[in-house]
C-alpha cells in the first residue's frame, strides 16, 4: 500500500512540475515574441504595408482590365467599394500588427528578485487553481475568471497584480471550502506524456526559437538585411504596377490609393 501511495504522489509531483514548466516555457515564448516584435517590428510593418499596397494595386488593375475588356467605363466609386471589401482582411491584419508592435514597445524590464517572486506566486497558484489540476475551477465562473487574470498577469510580469490575485484566490477558495482539498487526476500518466510532448514542441518551434536569433547579433543583422531586401522588392513591384495601370487607364486617369 505504501508503494502505491508513493507512486501516486510521485506521478502527481511530476505532473505538477511539468504543468509549471510548460507554462513557464509558454511565458518565455510570449516574451521572446514580444522581443522579436520590438527588434524587427518597424521593418515587418513597412514590408507588410508595401505588400498590401501591391495587392491593392494588382486588384485595381484586374478590376480595370475586366471593365475595359467588356467595353465599360471604370466607375471609380464602385471600384473603391470593391477594393474596400477585398482589402478588409489585410487592413485588419495590419491594424493588429500595429497594435502588437505598440504594446511590445511598452514592455518594461523587471528585477531578478521580482522575477523569482513572480514564479513563486504563480507556482503556488498553479497548485490551487490550475484547471488541469483542480477540476472545480472549470465549474466556477469566479475561479475561472481569477485563473484567466492570473495567466495574463504572469505573462506580463505584473508582480503587483499577482500578489493581489493570490489574496483573492485564497479568499475564494476559503469561501467555497476548497482550500486544502486533494484533487484526483484521472489518467495521470497519459497527461504526463502529453505534457512532455507539448513541452518539446514549444521548445522546438517559434516563437520560443526566436530566443536563439535574438541572442546572436550577426543573426539579427542578417534578419534586418533580409527584411530590407524584401521591402525593396515590394517597392520595385509597386512601381511596376503603377506603370501597368497607367498603360491600361491612360495618363489622364488618376487613382487615389486609400490605405488607411
Amino acid at each position: 500500500m505504501d508503494e502505491i501511495i508513493k507512486g501516486e504522489n510521485t506521478s502527481y509531483a511530476r505532473y505538477e512540475e511539468l504543468i509549471t514548466r510548460r507554462d513557464n516555457l509558454k511565458k518565455e515564448a510570449f516574451q521572446y515574441h514580444r522581443a522579436y516584435v520590438r527588434e524587427f517590428g518597424d521593418l515587418i510593418l513597412d514590408v507588410f504595408k508595401k505588400k498590401i499596397e501591391c495587392i491593392q494595386k494588382k486588384k485595381t488593375i484586374e478590376y480595370c482590365q475586366a471593365a475595359l475588356n467588356h467595353g465599360k467605363a471604370v466607375d471609380q466609386k464602385a471600384m473603391q467599394e470593391y477594393l474596400e471589401k477585398e482589402m478588409a482582411e489585410f487592413k485588419a491584419q495590419l491594424k493588429d500588427m500595429v497594435k502588437e508592435h505598440e504594446e511590445s514597445l511598452k514592455d518594461g524590464t523587471i528585477t531578478e528578485k521580482d522575477a523569482l517572486e513572480i514564479k513563486r506566486i504563480y507556482h503556488r497558484l498553479v497548485k490551487k487553481i490550475h484547471p488541469d489540476i483542480n477540476s472545480a475551477v472549470s465549474k466556477s465562473l469566479t475561479l475561472m475568471d481569477l485563473w484567466n487574470r492570473v495567466v495574463i498577469s504572469y505573462e506580463c510580469n505584473d508582480l503587483k497584480s499577482l500578489m493581489e490575485l493570490e489574496v483573492l484566490v485564497n479568499k475564494a477558495l476559503e469561501e467555497m471550502e476548497l482550500e486544502g482539498t486533494d484533487f484526483e487526476i484521472p489518467n495521470i500518466n497519459e497527461k504526463i506524456a502529453e505534457l512532455e510532448a507539448e513541452i518539446l514542441k514549444i521548445r522546438e518551434t517559434d516563437p520560443y526559437q526566436y530566443k536563439y536569433l535574438l541572442e546572436n547579433t550577426d543573426s539579427v543583422a542578417a534578419k534586418k538585411a533580409d527584411l530590407k531586401e524584401e521591402l525593396k522588392s515590394y517597392e520595385d513591384y509597386s512601381n511596376q504596377l503603377d506603370e501597368i495601370l497607367e498603360g491600361i487607364m491612360g495618363k489622364g486617369v488618376k487613382i487615389t490609393w486609400q490605405m488607411n
